[in-house]
């Protein structure tokens, strides 16, 4: 669910920089063709967009040097805090549970609205006389209904079929079938599952079907002179129940549409192309700061004496430890006795094998609370050593992170059972691993 409610906020701030984009630079000088082709991309690639979020890019820090044996590297998913250009929104929005389940609850309801539209032109279909007139499948319908068109389907009056405003109607309603302007209209009413609540869908929703007017509009007028035809869309002006998810002869933007059909001067569309170079880095850097996650606080590529982190982990699991001075902080300890090996002929084996060890550390380590509320995600980088009874002692960092993750690494790398013991020519011997484990907020 939360999941979900994460990939929605994406997909809304995506769909808001389009209509921005699309109010400021294109709204004014209309191209029907580009202007349609943008808004439909606008609403599909909004949703697309919104799944990219495998990138991370680390600023600072590099890989600790491979001085002994590397286990695989865990990632710990926080779930939480995704991105930071989100996160103000998300972190007081989806603590509200509520908020998720109205979320997914209206959705559903959108759903089933379209699917009932749908239904209803497949009963006008089914239950109405049906004809072929120049290859289209022409629907008689109630008289007080206006005439529209869903795919190949024209939904029209008998009584206007018989008059000579029809060849004008079925122009247009035939141009609406060769743009495949339904299409685009099912499209956009399925997205509206996902945009019930934001304001940018339905002003692109609007735009697209004002677009698919002007469209039809402009090839019925190849074939009919420009006042007649004008005349004839002002007398069927009329209202009347229509379904949302069609194409009607004579929607309410009249006063657009004649407006439209007077426009001596055509924007040209590389004019458009133009405009959207200025959009492109507003894109770009949307696209990059909802898609990509940022490592923080690795800034330390070797651990330097001074850095050290000295911990003890009690039986309890309960970690202590403070950055210190390695002399300070080993001057009462006693020595560590016997040669510590990084490669011996037989490893040190955890039970199980190393699938094993990853789903104990995965099942046992969890993300600090801390380090969510401060956006904190990065590598800890553990050593450890395996002693000659496969008991793990002497966890320290290598490199940490902060906000409680590193103590948390180590409490879990504490935890852990008895390994089977490295072997070197047939005596049990100390080995040292290091353990990647990937703190990330997604």
């Amino acid at each position: 669910m939360e999941l979900f409610f994460l990939y929605i906020v994406r997909v809304s701030i995506y769909l808001a920089v389009f209509a921005l984009a699309y109010k400021m630079l294109l709204s004014r000088k209309i191209n029907p063709e580009f202007n349609r082709y943008y808004l439909l991309f606008s609403g599909i690639g909004a949703a697309l967009l919104g799944f990219f979020n495998g990138f991370a890019f680390t600023f600072t820090g590099s890989i600790v040097p491979n001085l002994v044996v590397d286990l695989p590297e865990i990632v710990v998913y926080a779930n939480s805090g995704y991105i930071e250009t989100t996160s103000f929104l998300a972190n007081g929005l989806r603590e509200i549970e509520i908020v998720q389940v109205l979320l997914l609850l209206s959705g559903l309801i959108v759903l089933m609205i379209v699917f009932v539209q749908l239904i209803k032109i497949i009963l006008l279909i089914t239950q109405n006389p049906r004809s072929k007139f120049m290859g289209l499948t022409l629907v008689e319908i109630d008289n007080n209904t206006p005439p529209f068109s869903f795919f190949h389907w024209i939904f029209v009056a008998k009584e206007l079929t018989n008059q000579q405003d029809f060849a004008k109607i079925f122009a247009h309603e035939n141009a609406h079938f060769k743009r495949l302007h339904s299409v685009d209209v099912l499209v956009f009413e399925f997205l509206h599952v996902l945009f019930w609540f934001h304001p940018a869908y339905y002003y692109l929703r609007k735009e697209l079907k004002t677009m698919h007017e002007f469209e039809a509009d402009a090839m019925a007028l190849k074939f009919f002179d420009k006042t007649d035809y004008q005349q004839t869309l002002l007398s069927l002006s009329f209202s009347g129940g229509m379904i949302p998810i069609s194409n009607p002869f004579n929607v309410s933007l009249i006063k657009k549409r004649m407006l439209m059909m007077n426009q001596k001067k055509r924007h040209k569309p590389a004019q458009n192309w133009l405009k959207l170079l200025i959009f492109l880095p507003f894109m770009i850097a949307a696209i990059l700061i909802q898609s990509c996650s940022f490592d923080k606080k690795e800034v330390q590529t070797e651990p330097r004496p001074e850095d050290i982190m000295s911990y003890k982990v009690d039986s309890a699991g309960k970690v202590t430890g403070s950055m210190v001075n390695p002399k300070e902080a080993f001057a009462d300890a006693e020595p560590i006795e016997g040669e510590i090996f990084n490669v011996v002929e037989e490893m040190p084996v955890f039970a199980g094998g190393t699938e094993a060890l990853l789903k104990f550390i995965s099942n046992n380590i969890q993300y600090p609370e801390k380090a969510r509320e401060k956006g904190i995600q990065g590598r800890v980088f553990v050593n450890f050593i395996i002693e000659k009874d496969g008991s793990v002692s002497s966890p320290k960092i290598l490199r940490g992170i902060g906000g409680g993750c590193d103590e948390e690494a180590l409490r879990v790398v504490g935890m852990m059972p008895d390994w089977t013991p490295g072997k070197q020519r047939g005596q049990a011997v100390r080995v040292s691993f290091n353990i990647p484990i990937r703190f990330t907020l997604e």
